[in-house]
């Protein structure tokens, strides 16, 4: 019964939602699906746990439904540029129609600067590639610069009608990675591309900003700029409405804006909540299982406390400061904490409660959410937030 429910399950989160799961987002999928069909350039900025990933693969599979090639890569799952270009490389092969060894002579002329040697297996129809040159004696961001030639060389070859483009996730590791001299060498290379498509999206959204915000920065103006925020509260309520009705729920007024309100509104946490008020609430013999504000807050207990392991890990790595600027963050509602208030819950100077901000910032606890020209902190993960409240802040108050 419990696989059986849990296959029937509309709530999904953890993975790549497809179209059919993705709430919303129409806009986000549909202009990057514009971009890569107009060869242009696109920044999609926004925290993690906001779906940026699904976006891009529902976008990516309209597109591959016409026809296109699409590379789609995470720069997080590369330690290295030529990794992620050797990557590249090979994607680019697979998606490459007609004979296996044409491809492989075609793959060679687009990136002939950087001799890609290509191994094509049958069995699993995957290309793997390595780099002819000796990266050793290369500066890495030039490999990746060569790699988006090569790439804008394979779109020119392709009939005019068929859209060629290059997707890269978390693409502020790409910066990290190359070093200062990587955004001007890579802004030098694509801004002269015309059939190539770029879409580079990424969760860091201070730094992201500062790239293409900044007009001393060569990713200024370089292409069009989207930042993703949630999904408005309206569709996200009929989404939740709709489904918990549609598999039997009754729902107690107040209900879904009360689960919404406390999985703070992040379309992950939102899922995660949804998911598991579906699974825990249809026990055998209740043929329409309530949906209440009191089901919700016990339900998110128990998902609060059974990550307990894992936030008293988190917590317990946090230096002293940063465990008080937490505490304060909380009481403050993430605002004013470099008030007069803050500084005496904190115990700190400013400047010292900035640096723990910063830091915490940088190692993906905080993020700051700007909306109606004003700026608070917010935790990446709002269910840590709960945890720090029922665990830490109880214990003190």
């Amino acid at each position: 019964m419990a696989n059986e429910q849990d296959e029937l399950n509309p709530f999904q989160f953890g993975r790549e939602l497809g179209s059919d799961s993705l709430v919303d987002r129409k806009e986000e999928v549909a202009e990057i699906v514009r971009t890569i069909r107009q060869g242009g350039k696109l920044f999609l900025i926004g925290p993690r746990r906001f779906g940026k990933t699904s976006i891009l693969k529902t976008a990516a599979e309209q597109l591959t439904e016409k026809s296109a090639v699409i590379v789609r890569l995470d720069a997080e799952s590369y330690s290295s540029l030529d990794l992620l270009v050797t990557a590249l490389v090979a994607l680019a092969a697979k998606h490459l129609t007609g004979e296996v060894k044409k491809a492989g002579t075609l793959i060679g002329q687009f990136f002939s600067r950087i001799r890609p040697e290509l191994e094509y297996n049958p069995q699993e129809n995957t290309w793997s590639a390595r780099l002819g040159v000796d990266t050793s004696r290369h500066h890495h961001a030039t490999l990746l610069v060569e790699a988006f030639n090569g790439f804008e060389r394979l779109a020119q070859a392709q009939p005019e009608r068929r859209p060629v483009g290059l997707i890269i996730d978390e693409f502020q590791k790409v910066i990290e990675l190359g070093g200062p001299s990587a955004e001007g060498q890579i802004r030098a290379a694509i801004q002269t591309h015309k059939r190539a498509g770029y879409v580079f999206a990424g969760s860091k959204t201070r730094m992201l900003s500062a790239m293409v915000g900044d007009a001393s920065r060569p990713f200024y103006r370089l292409g069009s700029v989207r930042f993703l925020g949630p999904v408005p509260r309206d569709d996200f309520r009929r989404f939740l409405t709709e489904k918990f009705t549609s598999g039997g729920f009754k729902i107690d007024e107040g209900a879904v804006d009360h689960l919404m309100d406390a999985a703070s509104n992040v379309p992950y946490n939102i899922q995660m909540l949804a998911h598991t008020c579906w699974t825990d609430l249809r026990t055998p013999g209740i043929h329409h299982p309530r949906l209440s504000i009191a089901a919700i807050d016990q339900i998110l207990h128990r998902i609060v406390m059974r990550q307990d392991p894992f936030y008293t890990l988190l917590w317990n790595r946090l230096t002293s400061v940063q465990q008080m600027t937490l505490l304060a963050l909380i009481r403050l509602e993430g605002r004013n904490l470099q008030s007069s208030k803050a500084i005496a819950m904190v115990g700190k100077a400013p400047a010292t409660i900035r640096k723990s901000v910063h830091l915490m910032i940088e190692s993906g606890i905080l993020r700051e959410e700007e909306s109606l020209n004003s700026v608070r902190m917010v935790f990446e993960d709002p269910f840590f937030e709960k945890w720090i409240a029922a665990v830490i802040l109880l214990t003190r108050e």
